[in-house]
C-alpha cells in the first residue's frame, strides 16, 4: 500500500531541456498543489527526464491538465501519471 500511494503522487516528466534543473520543475509544479519532491534523470543512454513526487495524490490530475505540454526552454514538457493501483 506504501508503494502504491507513493506511485499515485508520482508525474513523470519527459521531454525536458538540458537546461532545465529541480528548481524550476519544483516551482512550476507548486502550481498545482504541494511538491514533496523534485528529481531529475540525466545519462548518457538517454533523454533526461524528470520525476515530481507530490504529497496528495490529488494534486496529480490537476497538474497533468494544467502542465502537460507546457513549453520549457523551446520545447513542450510530456507528463504521464505513475500509478500503483
Amino acid at each position: 500500500p506504501l508503494l502504491a500511494d507513493y506511485l499515485d503522487r508520482t508525474i513523470l516528466v519527459g521531454n525536458i531541456h538540458s537546461c532545465v534543473t529541480e528548481e524550476i520543475l519544483f516551482e512550476l509544479f507548486l502550481q498545482a498543489g504541494p511538491v514533496d519532491e523534485v528529481r531529475i534523470f540525466r545519462d548518457a543512454q538517454q533523454a533526461p527526464y524528470g520525476c515530481v513526487y507530490y504529497k496528495h495524490a490529488e494534486a496529480v490530475p490537476y497538474a497533468v491538465e494544467l502542465l502537460n505540454g507546457i513549453w520549457l526552454y523551446g520545447q513542450p514538457i510530456k507528463l504521464q501519471r505513475k500509478t500503483g493501483g
